[in-house]
């Protein structure tokens, strides 16, 4: 059956070119495109007599049944789905319905391949996006929808969530796909965050050593090894969240280290973020929560801590008791310090989820 829709375009771009009435009829002979629209609708007998002899027909000027013309079949695929008809007295009619038939043909392949194509991209997407959402256990129909579309949603596979900063002029789209193999997935998520789906098969570390080399500039969220995609992408977004956070200094934001950052944060234990909390509304001028946070991440290390906050050294103890006094956690402690560390993050993946 010929497409309507299709044919319809093709005739309307023809007739631009070429300003003769052009028919396309389907396989019964009955006009369904016409560049004079009334005419839709009724039987055309040189178009059936070109399907019926399955050749070129032509009516001359003196045809008492039919008006001068010539008409050719259609043919896609090796079968006939149709007809066109060109009306006219010209000698040249019989020539131009050859041509005009050919063209038509070419077209409506092209157009017919790039209309499944684009619908195979679309029933593509819709796949992803529900592989990439889908929080249950895969279903066989769901697996063998995806090996259809060329998916292989089965086996360990390795996600990165890749975060382009303001400034990343360089970590194009096309850099990337470029290193993924054929079973590999490039999954655009924004216009700066893409993730990847990587098979972990053989030559996986050295393509996974490629592609951070080529993100170096990105933050990359990364899980490894989980065979359920919703599962590697939500341990792959929170791992990318908090370590932007907790390691500002870092690119590369594994799962397998932010686990128990990401089990901290995501904590119902109540009152475990109070600590850090209290810092951060009652030492807001003295910027404790900052000088806590340094002391921390700096290991106690005086000098570092003075350089990172850009404060004299005198100032460190007298912090440190306030630090004490708020919240009740010596920093000098490693059970408090390490208290505190916890309720930091519990504090900052309370504040993500509002």
């Amino acid at each position: 059956m010929i497409d309507h829709k299709i044919i319809y375009q093709i005739v309307e771009k023809l007739h631009e070119s070429f300003p003769i009435p052009i028919t396309i009829c389907d396989v019964s002979g009955r006009i369904i495109v016409s560049t004079r629209p009334s005419h839709i609708g009724e039987m055309n007998l040189l178009a059936i007599e070109a399907l019926n002899v399955n050749a070129k027909a032509t009516a001359s000027p003196g045809s008492r049944s039919q008006e001068a013309g010539a008409a050719m079949p259609l043919i896609f695929q090796g079968s006939r789905v149709g007809a066109v008809v060109i009306e006219g007295s010209g000698a040249s009619n019989a020539h131009t319905i050859e041509l005009l038939g050919k063209t038509i043909e070419l077209l409506y392949e092209e157009m017919v391949l790039s209309q499944k194509m684009k619908n195979r991209s679309q029933e593509r997407d819709q796949f992803l996006f529900e592989w990439l959402h889908q929080q249950s256990g895969y279903t066989e129909n769901f697996i063998k929808r995806g090996e259809l579309l060329g998916i292989d949603i089965t086996g360990s596979q390795t996600v990165i969530l890749m975060e382009r900063g303001a400034d990343d002029l360089f970590t194009a789209t096309s850099i990337l796909q470029n290193l993924l193999d054929d079973h590999d997935i490039l999954l655009p998520l924004s216009q700066n965050q893409h993730l990847l789906i990587l098979k972990e098969e053989e030559h996986y570390e050295k393509k996974y050593r490629r592609i951070l080399s080529a993100g170096s500039a990105c933050h990359s969220g990364i899980c490894s090894g989980e065979p359920h995609l919703n599962t590697a992408y939500q341990a792959a977004r929170k791992s990318l969240e908090l370590g932007k956070l907790l390691f500002p200094q870092e690119h590369v934001h594994l799962f397998e280290k932010m686990k128990l950052a990401v089990a901290l944060s995501e904590t119902t234990f109540p009152g475990l973020e109070d600590a850090f909390a209290s810092l951060a509304e009652k030492g807001q001028n003295a910027h404790l929560a900052e000088t806590a946070l340094a002391y921390i991440r700096q290991n106690g290390d005086i000098k570092e801590i003075c350089d990172c906050l850009h404060i004299h050294r005198n100032s460190i103890p007298y912090r440190l008791r306030r630090i004490q006094e708020i919240c009740g956690k010596n920093l000098m402690d490693y059970y408090d310090m390490m208290h505190l560390y916890a309720s930091y993050i519990c504090y900052i993946g309370k504040k993500q989820d509002k």
